[in-house]
């Protein structure tokens, strides 16, 4: 995962891998048949890692906007324990993966689909609770939740770009304003 993350897919063999891990081939291959199966294995184990956040984010307490400033906080520490170990930020492990595979293999971009929808979902959840607790007013869960993790993806490419993690903290109380933007267009396309 580590070697993926920081170098990419296709700069990573599988002897690489095998050295980093303290592995033989063999051993590789008992338990992926592929590179690819590894890289599958990988983006869930991301994947999952990103939709535990939001799904924690559901359980806080909290406003909207407290809860969400609450992953992009998380995030950016871990970017910043990693720009400081490595003097460079690497961004969304997903989402680099999405910029370099998604293209090349067309079940690599199935998976990568269904993490960043599953991610949707664990927003769109948020969402729905906000709007039943009275603290939102009816939206297009689905859509806001897209647009959210949209938002997200492209702020960890600017944090990746700039190497600062502090980009995802600047950034993150912006997330709120695509809600409240969502709820406006709501309000003002009532007749």
């Amino acid at each position: 995962m580590k070697l993926m993350y920081t170098r990419g897919y296709t700069a990573v063999g599988v002897q690489e891998i095998c050295a980093h891990a303290g592995v033989n081939k063999g051993s590789f291959y008992h338990f992926f048949p592929s590179k690819r199966a590894l890289v599958l294995a990988v983006i869930d184990a991301y994947g999952q890692r990103v939709r535990d956040l939001w799904k924690d984010a559901i359980t806080v307490n909290g406003s909207l906007l407290e809860r969400m400033q609450r992953v992009f906080e998380c995030v950016c520490d871990t970017q910043h324990d990693l720009a400081e170990t490595n003097n460079q930020m690497y961004g969304c492990p997903i989402g680099n993966l999405a910029l370099e595979l998604s293209c090349l293999d067309e079940g690599i971009r199935q998976r990568l689909r269904e993490t960043f929808s599953d991610w949707a979902d664990a927003i769109e959840h948020m969402l729905r609770l906000a709007i039943a607790n009275g603290d939102l007013p009816a939206i297009d869960t689905t859509t806001t939740a897209q647009t959210i993790v949209a938002y997200f993806e492209g702020v960890l490419m600017l944090a990746k770009i700039q190497n600062d993690p502090n980009v995802v903290k600047q950034l993150a109380q912006r997330a709120v304003y695509l809600v409240e933007a969502a709820a406006d267009i709501r309000r003002n396309a009532r007749p």
